[in-house]
């Protein structure tokens, strides 16, 4: 049984992925290392070549979650994945940024909610914003304390 040449030929995919990360100046196996989920060099490889290099050669072509993983390490949009004809893949990275921005929104500005009575008090007095944080961050540190069954 032998493989043809155009079953040889990387997916559009995986030539976007090979052009961005070579554009980011990573090897395949940095890029591997950059990625959330388990994934090595070799398989990076494997999977922008179109092939595992056995005989006779296997076909590869990279699952959604990988795929998607890999174009956000290298810088590739979501859009980009959707012109290729890999829509599930692109969804998944949507969500993959989706979660990021959230996450980074949370990060920047864990004082955004001032629901707690206290708090709100505590960070409308006349004091530096250093002050004001650390006041509001020991209630939260009480309030967890409280909780927990811990008397402060």
């Amino acid at each position: 049984m032998s493989v043809d040449q155009e079953e040889l030929r990387p997916p559009r995919e995986a030539d976007l992925i090979r052009v961005a990360r070579l554009a980011r100046g990573l090897s395949p196996e940095r890029a591997a290392e950059l990625a959330p989920i388990r994934l090595g060099g070799a398989r990076w490889r494997h999977i922008e070549r179109g092939y595992e290099p056995k005989k006779p050669p296997k076909p590869v072509r990279a699952p959604d979650k990988t795929l998607a993983h890999m174009a956000h390490v290298v810088g590739v949009s979501p859009e980009r994945l959707d012109e290729v004809g890999r829509a599930v893949a692109a969804e998944i990275l949507r969500e993959i940024l989706r979660q990021e921005t959230e996450s980074e929104q949370a990060e920047d500005q864990p004082y955004a909610d001032m629901s707690d009575r206290l708090e709100r008090t505590a960070w409308e007095m006349p004091l530096s914003v250093d002050d004001r944080k650390l006041i509001v961050d020991m209630l939260r540190e009480a309030k967890a304390q409280g909780r927990s069954g811990r008397s402060a």
